[in-house]
């Protein structure tokens, strides 16, 4: 299992007029993200496992982009990890959530125990302040209690952790058995000086939360400074948005039971292409053809 820490989760907010939606959109599609619809406004996107969202939202006072820690493994495992957070760095923002963890070969309940046995007066020191730690425990199938341990759950620490029972947490979400899995997280909350430099050097910030409290540090990790991105941009790929659509458009299952389904009655076809139309001039945006490649 790698030594190397790596990003579970990502917020990152901009003023209204700054988020990068139609980028980000281009990248999710030419990812494999699906589009889902969801109440009250924004723009959800699955990755191809379900288990992963992206979310869009723009209000009148801010917007925010939110990765999922499986949406980020997605974007990592495509190699479009950079692309997208340089597309974030495009504009001006804010990193509001960075989660950080790490993977370690062992019985998640063994690495739960030695957190509590660790910190036995249940104040942990992630920074200068201490801050206070809880457990939730389950009953494994194998008999013994397993769970998350959590330092500065519901707190307005600026950085936060938890270590838990990833095995048991995947089976008990997906019924899948993995191989014995304890994982450390840690979060950097808005005003922790955490930045898009550290989603892609993620190594560094994680020590510099983690240890001495919850494991040590070795050697050779570079010393963490806080805000030091100075608009940071990593270089991305070109993606053909007009490639992406008609990729999208020809592997489309839903237009193909759209298309049988407007088979069934008279004028069905017609009937498509108008709601279509329709829809297309709900959405307010300029029409450009591209040209045929």
């Amino acid at each position: 299992m790698s030594s190397h820490a790596f990003v579970d989760c990502i917020d990152v907010t901009f003023a209204p007029t700054d988020v990068p939606e139609p980028e980000i959109n281009t990248l999710l599609l030419s990812a494999g993200f699906d589009p889902a619809y969801i109440k009250g406004g924004g723009k959800l996107y699955r990755s191809p496992d379900k288990r992963g969202t992206v979310r869009v939202d723009v209000t009148g006072k801010f917007g925010r982009i939110s990765c999922s820690g499986a949406s980020c493994r997605h974007l990592r495992d495509v190699g479009l990890w950079m692309d997208y957070l340089s597309i974030l760095s495009s504009s001006p923002h804010c990193v509001t959530r960075l989660d950080v963890a790490l993977d370690l070969a062992m019985d998640g309940a063994d690495l739960v125990e030695k957190m509590r046995l660790r910190h036995p007066t249940g104040d942990v020191f992630l920074g200068r302040k201490s801050i206070k730690s809880s457990v939730i425990l389950g009953v494994r199938a194998d008999g013994r209690e397993s769970g998350t341990w959590y330092a500065g759950y519901g707190s307005s620490a600026k950085a936060t952790a938890k270590v838990y029972d990833k095995a048991k947490q995947v089976l008990d979400l997906y019924g899948e058995v993995i191989p014995p899995r304890g994982r450390i997280e840690v979060t950097a909350w808005k005003d922790y000086g955490a930045t898009l430099r550290d989603a892609a050097l993620p190594n560094s910030i994680f020590w510099h939360i983690a240890s001495p409290a919850l494991i040590s540090k070795p050697e050779g990790v570079p010393m963490w400074q806080a805000n030091t991105d100075g608009g940071w941009q990593a270089p991305r790929k070109e993606i053909n948005p007009a490639e992406v659509m008609r990729r999208r458009v020809e592997e489309s299952a839903e237009i193909d039971r759209l298309i049988e389904l407007a088979q069934t009655f008279n004028g069905g076809t017609s009937y498509l292409e108008h709601l279509i139309h329709k829809r297309m001039q709900q959405q307010n945006t300029p029409e450009a053809v591209p040209e045929a490649s």
